[in-house]
């Protein structure tokens, strides 16, 4: 069970650290102090301001992005624990119904070795083979008695071993289920959150939304940067093509659905959330990856950020848990981005962990 404080931004791989409170973001926001005069200000002050505003953009598309992960791996465990118990119920069914048959054919076979005992024969009739016989039956009969009774023992016990494993499915149902409201909770807290970030974006003109745009342009270059320096050599994103069909596809299909709505439901179109898009993109270049940006993090082959090349996941959060984009040459992306509501190819930004391959 999933432990929170109350409303919960997160903010790591694990959901019982992402402990960013709404209030944190509230006073950002309120620090921030926009209005449509904004103009009179000094270039400073709205440089600052501009900071703030991008900061609150990211901090909050990544939590987002990772509570949407958080919740389809929920809701995968939910559906797990689900089949488990239509499987155990089945199989219960089934050890039920073979005991039943088993009983039927025991109680048969005592109906008929009585009707056996009972002829009116007297032991003067019996020669010295017929005994034998007698004496090979009754053996049988013994040797096919203990059989049907240790089978039975043996359904019997299968019986209680499925009982308690349906027990534990449905423990994790009940786990699963409440990590997934909990969840979808929070993710709500968030989108309010971001609907009322927008809201203040969208009151603020001139000066402010252009100094807003030119903090995104060069937080764009300051990630290049970055990256040159923990990839410990340049990183040039030449503009080259897809090194294979697949990854060609695989960039086709996600230019295919720019524009597209995020949305955490559903999450691998007509939206998407960020890896239900990766997954799709690959999934129409006739490869399958995991469907959750931390288990294709872990499930593909890492390479250096500074030799990414067209088709590779770029990834953000630890161990690849908050973000994955799809990488299309030159610096660029595609991804699923929860601030902007939309599908989108924009420049690499923040800070992202890493990167995977799909071979």
């Amino acid at each position: 069970m999933l432990e929170w404080a109350s409303p919960l931004l997160m903010t790591s791989s694990s959901p019982t650290r992402r402990v960013v409170t709404l209030a944190v973001l509230a006073a950002a926001l309120a620090s921030v102090g926009l209005a449509p005069g904004a103009g009179a200000q000094s270039i400073d002050d709205l440089r600052v301001q501009a900071e703030q505003i991008q900061d609150q953009i990211e901090a909050t598309d990544l939590q987002i992005s990772a509570l949407s992960q958080d919740l389809a791996a929920a809701e995968a465990r939910l559906a797990a624990a689900n089949q488990a118990i239509a499987d155990a119920d089945a199989q219960i069914l089934a050890a039920k119904a073979e005991v039943k048959r088993i009983k039927k054919l025991l109680r048969q076979n005592a109906a008929q070795l009585y009707r056996n005992s009972m002829t009116g024969n007297t032991i003067d009739e019996f020669d010295l083979e017929s005994v034998e016989d007698l004496n090979r039956r009754s053996r049988y009969s013994e040797v096919m008695a203990n059989r049907d009774d240790k089978l039975l023992a043996q359904l019997e016990a299968a019986q209680e071993d499925l009982a308690a494993r349906k027990a534990e499915a449905e423990k994790a149902r009940d786990v699963a289920a409440a990590e997934t409201a909990t969840i979808a909770s929070a993710q709500a807290s968030l989108q309010a959150a971001q609907a009322e970030q927008q809201a203040v974006l969208a009151t603020v003109q001139g000066e402010i939304a252009a100094a807003v745009a030119a903090e995104e342009r060069r937080r764009a270059e300051a990630a290049r940067a970055r990256l040159e320096r923990v990839s410990a050599g340049p990183v040039s994103y030449p503009d080259v093509g897809p090194p294979n069909g697949s990854a060609a596809q695989a960039i086709a299909y996600a230019r295919g659905v720019l524009g597209s709505p995020y949305s955490t439901n559903p999450r691998m179109g007509p939206s998407y959330d960020c890896s239900g898009l990766t997954h799709m993109a690959w999934r129409a270049a006739g490869i399958i990856i995991p469907t959750v940006s931390n288990t294709q993090y872990a499930g593909l082959p890492h390479v250096p950020l500074n030799a990414i090349q067209p088709g590779d996941l770029i990834l953000w959060g630890p161990e690849g848990s908050s973000h994955v984009a799809l990488y299309v040459g030159n610096g660029m992306i595609i991804d699923a981005s929860s601030s902007k509501n939309a599908v989108v190819e924009r420049p690499i930004w923040g800070n992202p962990v890493g990167a995977a391959r799909v071979t």
